[in-house]
């Protein structure tokens, strides 16, 4: 699919600015876009390196190249990660392909990818996401097989995640079994216990509902955010209402009540929180939480800045009275949090965080007990190598039965909250570079995971990342206007979507303003000072879509950033369409 002329709603939209349709700003951030985009000419791979020339000196001398994006559910955004892999080995050198998939998993396709042993389409599926099972990914890895065949370099594939234990634990087990079977019985027992603590995976332990502030109405000022609360059966941990300043440095400013949450059962109360915004702040969020059991319900929110309500209606609905939470982003793990007319402290709604035992209860063991386990055997196997070596075992495959008792170990502690996935994906990012010394790495998952800021309170993979490799890591975000993409729908099933042109002021929409169809954009090359540098440094929204969507709560698939805080690039596709599906079995 080529995407050469600019459809008709671009234009229009450029136009609008250019007539004064919006502020300075974003007048001078579009003409800054449009001056310095690389248009690239179609996402498709296999057209030819000649309009991808510029990336070069985006990507440098980079070791990673992070390529994010959007949604999970993008043609387009396939077809292009499958030609910037392709630019990226061809061109310069790039060995080694890592997807956001459970690693022992993906690595069994580097056994096709290298040897062609095994069928690709049914070692897709058994990477278990659907999101990947497409069309777009079986013709990439097809093509890593042919480059290899091929004689013009060497790509391999490989995956970093941990959420799916079986295929490590059984990894481990023939392992030990073969080559140190006192401690078989051992490590039995840790594989029982963390089959009974369930699957891992990310699990956000509390209920939560986010939505982030205009630092530029509250800096320098104090804040008093309150409203009223009312509980059922909290009878461990608590529920309140939370504020959170952010600035260069870290946390500026925090308070969550919980040394003063409700507990238990009460009626309505008010409730507030004060704290001063430093008029260096970046960043504010803000919501409800609850930490607990029992069920919650928050109505009636008020801000006020130095005493005066805040009073912009459009930006959020702070008395829930909207057909979604408009403003907020909700979620949590064990948790249901919707809006109810049951229930309200005024008007005909408020917002319900319910603590769901039925879904927490299927896990037996606590999920830290079951980790202790697997972090004993990561010792042993450890404390254990100079006898497997002395068996003539390589450090190649103790290393990787380390690292497959590892995952097990890292889903376990995710389990239980002692670490974050992204902390993990991070760290087994870094196990493949420091195993691979003088490879180069092109490194596939969401937008949420590639950024390296973003997300306050929360350190995604790229934040751990950027630690590790400073400036030899570059991190391309993904963006569209309008068009599909494939996700699940909650409670349904998984779909197709559209979604309309971007609003007007978002990050999304400023893309498309350049009326350029298909394009990358080094954010690193931006003027320091000025209407651009503002403009970067000021929260936007974007389209942030994961494996689930719905239209009735489409608000809550926007993310408010400051991009040049989240990506040293970007790559922009106007339109969309939904990623293909592979035929089933």
């Amino acid at each position: 699919m080529k995407l050469r002329r600019a459809p008709a709603s671009v234009l229009l939209l450029s136009v609008t600015l250019a007539a004064g349709g919006a502020s300075e700003d974003d007048k001078a951030m579009v003409d800054w876009m449009r001056t310095h985009a690389v248009a690239l000419q179609t996402p498709e791979a296999g057209r030819g390196f000649r309009d991808m020339q510029p990336l070069k000196q985006i990507v440098g001398n980079a070791r990673i190249v992070a390529l994010g994006e959007a949604t999970h559910g993008t043609r387009e955004f396939f077809q292009l990660k499958h030609r910037m892999l392709e630019f990226l080995a061809s061109e310069m050198g790039f060995t080694i392909f890592s997807i956001e998939a459970s690693m022992p998993e993906a690595y069994r396709l580097n056994d096709y990818v290298l040897n062609g042993n095994g069928d690709p389409a049914q070692l897709l599926k058994g990477m278990y996401f659907w999101t990947w099972d497409t069309q777009e990914v079986l013709a990439m890895i097809r093509w890593m097989r042919e480059f290899n065949q091929s004689g013009k370099g060497r790509i391999e594939f490989t995956g970093f995640d941990m959420q799916f234990p079986d295929v490590a634990m059984r990894t481990v087990h023939d392992f030990v079994a073969k080559n140190d079977s006192e401690y078989l019985a051992s490590l039995q027992k840790a594989s029982d216990l963390a089959r009974e603590a369930g699957s891992p995976g990310n699990s956000q332990n509390f209920g939560v509902a986010t939505a982030s502030f205009p630092v530029k109405d509250a800096a320098g000022k104090k804040v008093r955010f309150s409203g009223y609360i009312k509980s059922a059966g909290i009878t461990r941990g608590f529920a309140g209402l939370w504020w959170r300043v952010d600035g260069a440095s870290g946390v500026l400013a925090f308070d969550n009540m919980e040394k003063r949450g409700v507990t238990g059962t009460t009626e309505w109360k008010r409730y507030e929180i004060e704290l001063p915004v430093a008029a260096n702040a970046t960043n504010i969020n803000f919501g409800g939480i609850l930490t607990a059991d029992g069920t919650v319900w928050f109505d009636d929110l008020t801000v006020e800045l130095d005493g005066i309500p805040y009073t912009d209606a459009s930006r959020f609905d702070l008395g829930f009275e909207s057909s979604t939470p408009r403003g907020f982003y909700t979620g949590g793990t064990d948790y249901s949090v919707h809006l109810d007319s049951q229930t309200f402290h005024s008007g005909k709604q408020s917002l319900q965080m319910k603590f769901l035992p039925a879904v927490a209860a299927k896990n037996s063991v606590d999920p830290k007990i079951a980790a202790s386990s697997w972090k004993n055997a990561v010792q042993h196997m450890e404390a254990t190598r100079n006898f497997y070596h002395a068996q003539g075992i390589s450090d190649h495959d103790v290393d990787w039965a380390i690292q497959n008792a590892r995952i097990v170990l890292q889903g376990l502690q995710a389990k239980s909250g002692a670490m974050t996935r992204d902390q993990c994906m991070a760290e087994n990012i870094k196990w493949i570079a420091d195993h691979n010394p003088a490879a180069k790495i092109v490194v596939w998952a969401h937008n949420g995971h590639v950024a390296f800021g973003g997300w306050p309170g929360y350190e995604p993979m790229g934040a751990a990342l950027r630690k590790m490799f400073g400036d030899q890591m570059v991190v391309f975000g993904f963006a569209f206007d309008q068009g599909s993409f494939q996700a699940w729908e909650p409670g349904k099933n998984l779909r197709d979507f559209t979604v309309p042109a971007a609003p007007a002021g978002s990050l999304d929409a400023t893309l498309a303003a350049t009326g350029i169809p298909l394009f990358a954009l080094d954010l690193r090359s931006a003027p320091k000072t000025g209407p651009v540098a503002a403009w970067l440094h000021t929260p936007h929204q974007t389209r942030s879509v994961g494996s689930q969507y719905s239209d009735d709560t489409a608000q809550q698939y926007w993310a408010n950033q400051e991009v040049a805080s989240c990506f040293d690039a970007l790559l922009f596709v106007h339109t969309t369409t939904a990623a293909r599906k592979n035929p089933g079995p």
